[in-house]
């Protein structure tokens, strides 16, 4: 049964990427021109383009086929914004208010694309009738409005129980789902529906990463408690914090592919970190066990998206609707993760205050028991012993004792003896703190 499921995950896999009509071929020089290039012998598309940075130029060739209807080419990358389509000499427009970079076309002759990738050459393109394509994509803008939607949902809910129960960790997640939420957004390429610009485009993403590593560290610190068990953890925070925007700044600034390579590195090193901290404190509660196991899914499926696709490997094949499906587990778990941890917060500190209560009221009656037995052994002493014992917490000295009681010294040392027998004492310090009582 396993193996079955396992060959019709490879099929459903594979269906994705495998492309029977799409050719390709690889311009390492990247020089080669439309006439060019026609001469050159393309390959059949079998699986997505993945490879380092470079400044190769990649060629799409869709063979014609008059008995096709017309048809749409996307490349399902929201970082490649622009690419040159040709078809007899004439170059065709791109579709406007699109996701993802699209060109309509007829298949009465032969169909080029090209395509030079700014960063990474991460490139998964998809070839469907004008008809197929549009369904497909109403498909996902149905569905795309359910998960925002519903993202949204969770994110009013946790600031409505913060403002109920003033936990900073409702808060804190409601911020960090945001900017997650943002990232999927801008990943998705919604964003390409308002016609931003290339800077601010760029500028809206730096932002996000910023913010959803400090949202995320805020939230998992406050939800774990790691100033408690890890306190130089915040300083590395801090130092990351500072490179984080620094690299994003001068990717802004200067353009260059490393520095957001370092930008993606430095986010989900420090996020791969709090998660770790989870995973150390594993045993300490329950929900500290479900962090740790609701973070797995979306962490090593960004992981793998962002970073690894960066240095042109994948080790499990994630796109864009692997993320989505795994910020939509990550949102569910961690909703009720919160609110779990909440009231198990509470009924500790319910308990807590039960036992200090219990405490006080065992301190009171231990403190009358003492009063008590402390009265008792006052009302022992004789008329002359007590009124010794008056004059003693009155802090007055034998000698003036035995002036005013006009007896001996010595009649007052034998009384002052006899005293402290009886209240089981050994200086007048004690004297005083009984008569206190």
């Amino acid at each position: 049964m396993k193996a079955k499921i396992f060959v019709l995950t490879l099929f459903i896999i594979s269906s994705v990427f495998a492309q029977s009509e799409i050719l390709f071929y690889k311009d390492t020089l990247g020089n080669l021109s439309y006439k060019e290039v026609q001469k050159k012998p393309f390959q059949l598309l079998e699986k997505q383009i993945l490879e380092p940075h470079s400044n190769s130029v990649y060629w799409f060739k869709i063979p014609k086929d008059k008995s096709k209807p017309e048809s749409v080419f996307r490349i399902l990358y929201e970082r490649i914004r622009k690419a040159d389509a040709y078809q007899a000499s004439h170059k065709i427009k791109e579709l406007s208010n699109q996701r993802f970079l699209s060109y309509q076309f007829s298949r009465k002759a032969d169909v080029y694309i090209k395509v030079a990738p700014k960063l990474h050459a991460y490139i998964p393109v998809t070839l469907n009738s004008a008809a197929e394509a549009n369904i497909k994509e109403n498909k996902h803008v149905l569905l795309n409005g359910f998960y925002y939607g519903f993202a949204f949902l969770v994110v009013i809910y946790n600031l409505f129980y913060y403002f109920i129960f003033k936990d900073d960790a409702f808060l804190y997640y409601a911020l960090f789902l945001t900017s997650m939420s943002f990232g999927v957004f801008t990943m998705d390429g919604m964003l390409n529906f308002f016609n931003l610009n290339h800077t601010v485009n760029d500028v809206l993403m730096i932002l996000n990463y910023i913010f959803l590593a400090f949202f995320s560290s805020k939230f998992t610190n406050n939800y774990l408690f790691l100033e408690l068990y890890y306190p130089k953890i915040k300083r590395l925070s801090y130092v990351l914090g500072i490179c984080i925007v620094i690299s994003g700044v001068l990717y802004l600034v200067i353009d260059n592919y490393y520095y957001l390579l370092i930008l993606n590195l430095l986010v989900f090193l420090l996020l791969f970190i709090y998660w770790l901290c989870s995973v150390l404190l594993f045993r300490k509660n329950m929900y500290t066990k479900i962090l740790a196991i609701a973070y797995i899914i979306i962490l090593f499926s960004a992981i793998d998206f962002f970073v690894l696709k960066f240095l042109g490997i994948s080790l499990i094949n994630i796109n864009s609707t692997n993320i989505k499906i795994g910020a939509f587990s990550e949102m569910i778990i961690l909703s009720i993760a919160v609110l779990y941890r909440m009231k198990t917060l509470r009924d500790e500190n319910d308990v807590m205050r039960k036992e200090i209560v219990e405490y006080s009221e065992e301190l009171s009656q231990l403190k009358i028991e003492n009063e008590d037995r402390t009265f008792s052994r006052i009302d022992q002493l004789s008329l002359r012993e007590r009124q010794i014992f008056d004059l003693i917490v009155q802090l007055k000295s034998n000698k003036e004792i035995a002036t005013i009681l006009n007896v001996s010294i010595n009649t007052v040392k034998f009384h002052v003896k006899n005293i402290y027998e009886k209240l089981s004492i050994r200086s007048r310090k004690e004297a005083l703190s009984l008569q206190k009582i």
